[in-house]
C-alpha cells in the first residue's frame, strides 16, 4: 500500500489502459479520481473486482476538449481532496486521416485532448505538489513517435508535444521533488484499437508482430506495471525519461 493516503488522477480512466492503471493505483492504496467522458459503469465494475481494502475509486465526468474547463475542474478537485499527488495523462483521441483530410478545428481538438489538457492539469496540480515537496506526473505517449505509420499526423504530433513537455517539466519541477516521466506503449489490444482498425484488424496485427522483437501482444497490465514502477520509490532517481513498453518495436 505504498500510496495509501495519496490521491491520483487518471484521465481516460474508463478505457482499456486507464482501467488497468486505476486498478493498480487503487490496489497500492491511492484514492483514484477517474476522469472520462464515458459512462461510469466501468468504474462500478472495477469496484467489484478489487479488494475492499484498496483505495477509493471516484468517477469524475470530464471533457478534455475544453482545456480551461478542465483546469477549473481539476483545480476544484485539488482543493476538495487536499492536493493531487499523482497525475496520469492517459486520455487520447486518434482519428485516422491523411494530413490534407483534416480541417483545422478537428486537428486542434486532437491537440487539446492529447496535449493541451495535460498543461491545464499541470497548472492545476503542480502548486500543491510544490507545497508537499512530492509529486508524480506520468504522460502516456506512443510507439508511433518512432515512425512507420501513415495517416497519424495529428496524433503523433500531439504525442510529440507531450514528450517534449515531459522533458521540460522534469527539468523545471525536479527542484521541488516532483518527477515527470512518460511511457510509450506499443500497440496494446484495447477497444480503441478495434475501433480504429476495425476493417483491417488481421492485417494490422500481422504488421505489429512483424515489427516487434517479441512475437506476442502486450496487455494494459504491462503498461500499468511500468506506471507503478515510475511512481514508486524504486524510481526515485528517474525523471524526464520515456519508458518504451512496446515489445521491442524500436529494435526492428
Amino acid at each position: 500500500m505504498e500510496h495509501a493516503g495519496r490521491t491520483a488522477l487518471v484521465t481516460g480512466a474508463t478505457g482499456g489502459l486507464g482501467l488497468a492503471q486505476s486498478r493498480m493505483l487503487a490496489e497500492a492504496g491511492a484514492k483514484v479520481l477517474m476522469l472520462d467522458v464515458k459512462e461510469p459503469q466501468a468504474v462500478e465494475d472495477l469496484r467489484e473486482q478489487i479488494d475492499p481494502s484498496a483505495g477509493e475509486l471516484v468517477w469524475v465526468p470530464c471533457d478534455l476538449t475544453d482545456p480551461q474547463a478542465t483546469k477549473d475542474l481539476v483545480s476544484k478537485l485539488t482543493t476538495e481532496h487536499g492536493g493531487i499527488d499523482i497525475v496520469v495523462n492517459n486520455a487520447a483521441i486518434n482519428p485516422l486521416k491523411a494530413i490534407d483530410a483534416y480541417d483545422l478545428a478537428e486537428w486542434q481538438r486532437v491537440q487539446d485532448v492529447n496535449a493541451t489538457a495535460c498543461v491545464a492539469i499541470a497548472q492545476a496540480t503542480v502548486p500543491s505538489m510544490k507545497t508537499k515537496g512530492w509529486g508524480q506526473i506520468v504522460n502516456i505517449t506512443t510507439v508511433t513517435l518512432n515512425g512507420g505509420w501513415e495517416n497519424f499526423s495529428a496524433y503523433v504530433g500531439s504525442k510529440g508535444t507531450l514528450l517534449g513537455l515531459t522533458r521540460s517539466l522534469a527539468r523545471e519541477l525536479g527542484r521541488f521533488g516532483i518527477r515527470v516521466n512518460c511511457i510509450s506503449p506499443g500497440a496494446i489490444p484495447t477497444p480503441l484499437e478495434q475501433e480504429v482498425w476495425a476493417d483491417q484488424i488481421e492485417t494490422y496485427v500481422t504488421f505489429l508482430l512483424d515489427h516487434q522483437a517479441l512475437k506476442y501482444r502486450g496487455s494494459p497490465d504491462d503498461v500499468a506495471n511500468a506506471l507503478m514502477f515510475l511512481v514508486s520509490d524504486k524510481a526515485r532517481f528517474v525523471t524526464g525519461h520515456n519508458l518504451s513498453v512496446d515489445g521491442g518495436w524500436w529494435m526492428h
